[in-house]
């Protein structure tokens, strides 16, 4: 019975997880992030900034003269994208930037931190993440709001965690475990803290 309870619950508990991870990715849009602008000659570097409209229907983008510190506000952003042009997002080898000559598609690092919007005829906005996590960030949140799967291994592993987690709590509740809706309370602090190792 209890396996039963298990599968049962995963089946009911897994979307309501899955939209929580798609908001939380949406946020991240939101916040923005500063990308490196891709420069074949390898010149100083430069940088441009993209983020998520608040309701979530423009993508506001621009170039910056350094790396920011914090949030770009959107009016300081150029150029916009509504998200309802965008036609698809392509990553890896499949993105334009990837294909062309010249070392970038050499570099095996770059190209898995390479993604592109692809909008309107012909239009591309081409991405290189800062890091793996961006990365996923990003291509999570654009394929949630084309309304497709987020199919990253960060959506993989918060999937797996999240749903452990909510199972367990769950099942506790199934088997009749209180489990109190306040905190315990805060102990004392002691009289004195000579078991504290001193390191010098």
């Amino acid at each position: 019975a209890r396996q039963n309870d298990f599968w049962e619950l995963k089946e009911k508990i897994q979307p309501e997880i899955l939209e929580l991870i798609k908001q939380q990715r949406l946020n991240r849009l939101v916040e923005g992030t500063c990308f490196r602008k891709l420069n074949s000659r390898r010149r100083q570097d430069k940088f441009w900034y993209c983020r998520l409209s608040p309701n979530h229907k423009v993508l506001h983008y621009g170039d910056l003269e350094e790396s920011p510190q914090g949030e770009v506000p959107h009016d300081s952003l150029q150029d916009k994208l509504p998200v309802a042009d965008i036609k698809a997002v392509v990553t890896g080898k499949d993105c334009p930037h990837m294909k062309e000559k010249g070392a970038l598609k050499q570099n095996k690092e770059v190209l898995e931190l390479a993604f592109s919007i692809l909008y309107d005829s012909s239009g591309q906005l081409n991405f290189i993440a800062p890091d793996k996590h961006e990365y996923c960030v990003w291509t999570d949140g654009l394929n949630a709001l084309l309304g497709k799967d987020m199919l990253s291994d960060l959506t993989r592993n918060d999937l797996d965690t999240l749903l452990s987690m909510e199972i367990k709590l769950r099942l506790l509740d199934l088997e009749n475990i209180q489990i109190p809706d306040a905190p315990p309370p805060i102990p004392k602090e002691p009289s004195n803290y000579d078991f504290v190792y001193d390191c010098n």
